[in-house]
């Protein structure tokens, strides 16, 4: 059934949308007529009105990591205005052809998406040019107005001044002749660090305020004119089809437009390819509204078949046990092989095995697209809460057919994101059911929806065995591991032991002999980034059986690791095959491990029932080390403190970078502690807040304390860096307390079954 046609243009829907408040759009100068005061754009990210008010876009979906103020900071920093007086705009999604021929955001900024905790160490130098030539601009049109040469003037907090002849102007009265300039071509010499006056400060969120008021700000809030709703019920079995449909009766609910069949590419086995298609089977709804869609979808009569996929006796505890035989019977694929391992038989062994389940996203937000395909289906325009919008833009263009540079996406603020809206099933999906009626169609998942049908953080089962020297020196170490990979069969077929596990992580360079070998972990459920993915279940087995080395060799877990680092070096450091090497530095290891010990009172005595716990992690370029202190009264745990060092380089925003880590803390908490995805008879068992927990507040870390390293180096990543060491640092922590040794995540079960039997 299909709607009638809507004759709204696309520029009214967009205009219409900002100014509803649903977004902020960054104004091209064709767009900007309705702002009187709109004097000249400076360059692709700089906009001046004639009161000298300046307003920076972003071109970087915002989810709470705050880039949304700390990319404007680095232009701001360079175009040397006052950051007070910045208004900050996310900007449309700007596309144009490659030398490849694909279409990708054309902002000379590198990249629009967000993921891999990338924004900030990507967009440093590339933004403060684009700062630095829309000041240069800025300083051309005085030149030719005074008629003096460029260097004999000088600009501070947004006026140009020329000391000899006392000449000055504000940039707001030169932004019309500096926005008719060519943009400057090459590199511009920056301001030297000892300048800095915005670099480096601590800047409040400047969405803070709307957020606490609970303003419509979210991809989730926001609407276009004539739009529909649109609810999808989807197949309930991993792999599974619709067998049989029956839609006369919600056909004739109240508001109902259309019905919508959602279809996926055949696929062996999971991973599938959610940027061009949806991950489950289903059938759409289009109503007038939300609810009506919702009721409607409800009364679908609708039988399922169970796919490849959807193996009846799956369960994840069966998926686990079978793993476990495999790795002590069957070699796995070799990761990496120093020295020999097998040779120091003599030595002491210290053994231990560790399992990570499969955790969901859960946003706080679930997953929501609005997408518009004109009527005769040769352009369309989306409002998107995506971490990769030209991703988002290939996927509506696979799915209708229309040229990606016929398709404008506007970028809405995520109620987080964490991987999940890095990939584009919901998008697909909306893409699907605005190309089938025509019409802007809202697509919002319900939280079951989200739960039974993510991409989940693989889960992990590890064996490790370590040869120990008389006086605690580690001379072998052997890591058999398996997980879910998330990108097997992706990434150019790449095989999962070059994705999953980092080879040259800490202890690599540093035991003799070392042995990693991987296997896979099968599993029907689909996966995903979430978080630091690999670095998060590999660095929990890996920092709790450092600790239970220094146990079992009677030495202190933080000497034990500093001197197996000794002086500290360079390392090179592999993530992907495909991807160019990055440095390890472990003498910014050691002084994050330091600090972190210094900070948190290390080796000072413990009353009974309470107890420290350490764990360090380079993720993502950058280091970071936790102290986590708890404790256990009563069978009930206490989070008291977290202490967490970092160095991270040149810290941009200080306030949002120690959101940042505060945030990983406890979201760090609330997966270790009591989330899990498992498997029965086909289908994801959890399906909503009740049977999958968050973190509550009185669960939360009472005290977080973040230490920042200065450092002259680049900065790097911050979104996910604070996450791995968090759920070592805790089962660490809680066996200081109680002496329970907690190898599992989530780990309130088992420690709440371990202090029962005491």
């Amino acid at each position: 059934m299909s709607a009638s046609p809507l004759t709204t243009s696309r520029r009214d829907l967009l205009k219409a949308a900002a100014g509803a408040g649903a977004l902020l759009v960054f104004a091209r100068p064709q767009a900007a007529s309705a702002t009187a005061r709109f004097v000249g754009e400076i360059g692709p990210f700089v906009r001046i009105d004639a009161d000298g008010a300046v307003t920076i876009g972003c071109h970087v979906g915002e989810m709470g990591q705050g880039v949304s103020t700390a990319l404007p900071m680095l232009i701001a920093e360079e175009l040397d205005v006052p950051f007070e007086r910045v208004s900050i705009q996310a900007m449309p999604l700007h596309l144009a052809r490659n030398a490849r021929g694909q279409a990708r955001s054309h902002l000379g900024a590198g990249q629009s998406t967000a993921g891999g905790s990338n924004s900030v160490r990507v967009g440093f130098m590339p933004l403060r040019q684009a700062g630095a030539r829309a000041r240069l601009m800025i300083l051309e049109a005085a030149a030719e107005r005074w008629r003096l040469p460029v260097g004999e003037l000088k600009t501070e907090d947004g006026v140009v001044r020329h000391a000899a002849s006392g000449a000055a102007a504000t940039y707001g009265e030169l932004a019309g002749e500096a926005a008719k300039r060519p943009e400057p071509i090459g590199e511009i010499v920056l301001k030297t660090p000892d300048r800095f006056s915005v670099i480096g400060k601590p800047q409040r969120h400047l969405d803070a305020d709307r957020i606490v008021r609970g303003e419509a700000l979210f991809g989730i809030d926001a609407e276009m004119p004539g739009m529909l709703h649109a609810v999808v019920a989807r197949c309930p079995y991993l792999g599974g089809k619709v067998a049989t449909l029956d839609e006369a009766h919600a056909l004739k609910l109240a508001g109902v437009v259309a019905i919508v069949p959602i279809p996926v590419a055949d696929a062996p086995a999971p991973p599938l390819a959610p940027q061009s298609t949806p991950l489950a089977a289903g059938v759409a709804v289009v109503a007038m509204s939300f609810w009506e869609a919702l009721q409607a979808s409800d009364a679908l009569k609708i039988t399922w078949s169970r796919g490849a996929g959807a193996a009846a006796d799956e369960s994840s505890a069966r998926a686990y046990a079978d793993t476990w035989a495999k790795m002590e019977s069957t070699p796995g694929d070799v990761v990496r092989k120093d020295g020999d391992f097998a040779n120091l038989r003599s030595l002491k062994t210290v053994s231990a095995r560790y399992e990570a389940a499969m955790v969901a996203h859960a946003c706080m937000e679930p997953p929501n697209a609005i997408v518009s395909v004109d009527p005769d289906g040769k352009r369309a325009c989306a409002i998107l809460a995506t971490q990769a919008p030209d991703v988002a833009a290939a996927t509506i263009a696979t799915v209708t057919g229309i040229d990606p540079l016929q398709i404008d996406v506007t970028l809405a603020r995520m109620g987080g994101g964490f991987g999940r809206k890095f990939d584009q099933d919901m998008v697909a999906e909306a893409a699907i059911i605005a190309n089938a009626v025509r019409r802007p169609v809202k697509l919002v998942w319900t939280r079951d929806d989200d739960l039974q049908h993510d991409l989940y953080r693989p889960g992990a089962c590890h064996i490790l065995d370590a040869a120990v020297a008389p006086g605690g020196r580690i001379l072998g170490w052997r890591h058999r591991l398996a997980t879910h990979s998330r990108l097997a069969g992706a990434a150019g077929d790449l095989a999962p032991r070059l994705t999953e596990y980092y080879p040259d992580g800490f202890p690599a360079g540093h035991v003799p002999n070392m042995e990693v070998e991987y296997h896979l972990l099968p599993s029907a459920a689909p996966r995903g980034a979430w978080r630091g993915p690999g670095h998060v279940v590999n660095a929990f087995a890996i920092e709790c059986f450092l600790d239970e080395i220094a146990v079992a060799s009677n030495r202190d877990p933080v000497e034990l690791r500093l001197d197996m680092i000794g002086t500290g070096g360079a390392h090179s450091y592999m993530y992907l095959p495909q991807m160019p090497r990055r440095t390890f530095d472990t003498a910014r290891y050691a002084a994050v491990i330091r600090r972190a010990a210094e900070a948190s009172g290390w080796g000072e005595p413990m009353p009974k029932g309470r107890g420290r716990g350490f764990a360090a992690h380079f993720t993502f370029e950058s280091y970071v080390a936790e102290v986590v202190e708890v404790s256990v009264e009563g069978g009930r745990l206490r989070i008291d403190r977290v202490t967490a060092a970092v160095d991270a380089g040149l810290i941009i925003n200080p306030n949002g970078a120690r959101a940042q880590i505060e945030g990983s803390i406890n979201d760090g908490l609330s997966a270790a502690l009591g989330q899990a995805i498992t498997v029965r008879d086909g289908q994801v068992e959890q399906r909503n807040f009740s049977d999958y927990e968050m973190l509550r507040m009185d669960g939360a870390a009472r005290r977080i304390d973040v230490s920042f390293i200065e450092s002259p180096e680049p900065p790097n990543g911050l979104g996910e860096p604070g996450v791995p060491p968090l759920a070592p640092a805790l089962a660490n922590a809680i066996f200081a307390a109680t002496g329970v040794r907690l190898r599992r995540t989530p780990m309130l079960p088992d420690l709440q079954a371990a202090l029962a039997a005491v």
